[in-house]
C-alpha cells in the first residue's frame, strides 16, 4: 500500500467531528419551511388512495401526449407505460422518483463508499435527492448556506457560473492557490488562521466550493493525499465542502477517490449530473450528503422549482435499470475513452503549432485543456481575434474572481473532430503570433 493510501486509510479511522449544521446554515436556510400545499398533496403523488378534491393537478383527458417511446444506442427500445406517461404529464415529488434515488444510492455505495453509510454508528444519516442539474444545485446550496457578505473558499480558477451565482447572492469568492494536485492546504490554513486579523469585520468562510475531478476550466484532478490535507483544514474550521462532480465519470483511466469517500464527519455536499454522460438537455442530476443539509435543499427547491422534470427522471431511470451497475460502468469508461482520444488529438496539434508560444499539461479527464500563453497578459484579445478568424475559445478571465485579465486560455476538445482541431489550432497559433508581433512593434505586451 502506498504512503498516500496509508494516509487516507488512517484518516478514515479518525473520530467523527459532526459539523454545527445550524450555525452553518444561512438565514434563509434556517427560515425555510415545508411547502404546505405540496406536503398536503404528497399522499396522492406517492400513490395513496383518496378521492382527489384538493390539488390543482391537470386532468389527463385533454392533454395531448399519450405515448412515449425511445430507442437506445444499442437498438433497445423503451416504452413508457400509461401510468408513467400520466405521471410525466403531472407533478412529482420535490426529492425525485424513489426508484431512481434508490438506484443512485446503490451506485454511491459501490463507487464512493461514504463513511456515513459504511459506519453503522454514524450520527448523521446520509441522503440523496434528485436535482435540476449542477448549476441549479449550486444555486440552491448557496441559498441555504450563504448570507449577503459571506465569503466562499474556492480554487484559483473555477466554474464561471459559480462566480456569477456568488454575485447574485452578494457573496465574495476567496481564491486559494491551486496546482494540479488541488488547493494548497498550507495556503488554505494560512487564510483561515489569519482571517480574524486580516478581515476583522467579517466572519470566516464556512463554505468551500471545489471541482476536484477534471476541473472546469483546468482539467486538474486532486491527489488523494491533498484531499485529506484540505479536509483536515475544513474540519478544523468547521467548513462545509460543496463537491461539484460534473466531470467525475470522464476521468481517463482509474477514477480518483472523492471527497465524499473520505467524508468522516458528514461535511461534504456532493453534486452529480447526467449532463455529460446521458444528455445535457434533460436537466437532471442529484445531490448527496448529510441529511440535515439535503433536507433543507429539498425544502428550498420545493419553493422555487417545485421538483425535477418527471419525464427526464422516468426516462433516465429506465436507462439505468436496463443497464445495471456493471453496464453503467462500462458505458462511463467508453464515454471517457472518447474524450481521451479527442484530448490526444488536441495535444498533438498543440505540440505541432504552439510549442514555444504556450505551455500546458495533459488533463486527467474532462473536456478541457488549460493553456498559459507566453508573454500575453490579457488573453481576452486573443479570444476576440480568434473569433474573428473563425475559431471559438474562452479566455481565462471568465474563470477567476472579479473576472480579471489573465494569460490563460481554455480549449475544449469535446465536440470538434480531428480535422477541425488541427485547423483550429493552426489558426489559433497564427493569431498569437500576430498579436506578439503587434506588441513588439508597439513596445507593449
Amino acid at each position: 500500500m502506498s504512503r498516500e493510501s496509508n494516509a487516507v486509510e488512517d484518516h478514515l479511522q479518525s473520530a467523527v467531528h459532526l459539523p454545527n449544521y445550524w450555525e452553518i446554515l444561512s438565514k434563509a436556510g434556517k427560515r425555510i419551511t415545508d411547502n404546505k400545499l405540496r406536503s398536503a398533496g404528497k399522499q396522492y403523488l406517492t400513490g395513496g388512495k383518496s378521492i382527489m378534491l384538493s390539488g390543482g393537478l391537470p386532468n389527463q383527458k385533454p392533454l395531448p401526449i399519450k405515448k412515449i417511446q425511445f430507442t437506445m444506442s444499442d437498438g433497445h427500445e423503451i416504452s413508457l407505460s400509461d401510468k408513467e406517461v400520466a405521471h410525466a404529464n403531472s407533478y412529482g415529488l420535490s426529492e425525485g422518483i424513489t426508484e431512481l434515488r434508490d438506484w443512485l444510492l446503490g451506485l454511491h455505495k459501490l463507487e464512493h463508499k461514504p463513511p456515513q453509510l459504511t459506519r453503522k454508528d454514524h450520527p448523521e444519516p446520509f441522503a440523496l435527492t434528485i436535482t435540476n442539474g449542477i448549476t441549479d444545485g449550486i444555486r440552491t446550496c448557496f441559498h441555504i448556506l450563504l448570507d449577503e457578505g459571506d465569503s466562499v473558499l474556492m480554487e484559483r480558477e473555477t466554474y464561471s457560473n459559480t462566480l456569477t451565482l456568488l454575485q447574485l447572492f452578494a457573496a465574495s469568492p476567496v481564491a486559494v492557490n491551486t496546482d494540479e494536485d488541488g488547493i494548497n492546504a498550507k495556503d488554505l490554513e494560512a487564510i483561515m488562521s489569519s482571517w480574524p486579523e486580516v478581515h476583522p469585520h467579517s466572519k470566516r468562510p464556512r463554505v468551500m466550493y471545489i471541482t476536484p475531478a477534471c476541473s472546469n476550466p483546468t482539467g486538474y484532478t486532486w491527489s488523494e493525499q491533498n484531499m485529506v490535507n484540505v479536509y483536515k483544514v475544513c474540519r478544523k474550521y468547521d467548513v462545509i465542502i460543496i463537491e461539484d462532480s460534473a466531470y467525475y465519470f470522464l476521468q481517463f483511466g482509474e477514477r480518483q477517490r472523492t471527497f465524499q469517500s473520505i467524508d468522516v464527519d458528514g461535511r461534504v455536499i456532493r453534486l452529480d449530473t447526467f449532463s455529460k454522460t446521458i444528455g445535457a438537455g434533460y436537466r437532471l442530476g442529484w445531490i448527496s450528503g448529510p441529511s440535515t443539509l439535503t433536507d433543507r435543499y429539498v425544502l428550498s427547491m420545493s419553493q422555487y422549482t417545485a421538483h425535477p422534470c418527471v419525464l427526464s427522471q422516468i426516462m433516465i431511470n429506465h436507462i439505468l435499470q436496463y443497464w445495471g451497475y456493471e453496464t453503467f460502468n462500462k458505458q462511463m469508461i467508453y464515454t471517457s475513452e472518447i474524450y481521451r482520444n479527442n484530448a490526444e488529438i488536441l495535444a498533438s496539434a498543440l505540440d505541432k503549432y504552439l510549442t514555444g508560444l504556450a505551455t500546458w499539461s495533459f488533463p486527467r479527464g474532462g473536456m478541457f485543456m488549460w493553456l498559459k500563453i507566453n508573454d500575453i497578459a490579457d488573453t481576452s484579445v486573443i479570444m476576440r481575434e480568434a473569433s474573428h478568424a473563425g475559431v471559438s475559445l474562452i479566455s481565462g478571465d471568465f474563470f477567476v474572481p472579479e473576472f480579471k485579465p489573465t494569460c490563460y486560455i481554455r480549449l475544449s476538445f469535446s465536440m470538434a473532430d480531428m480535422e477541425d482541431i488541427e485547423q483550429g489550432i493552426k489558426i489559433f497559433a497564427d493569431v498569437i503570433k500576430a498579436k506578439k508581433k503587434e506588441c513588439l512593434c508597439n513596445g507593449t505586451q
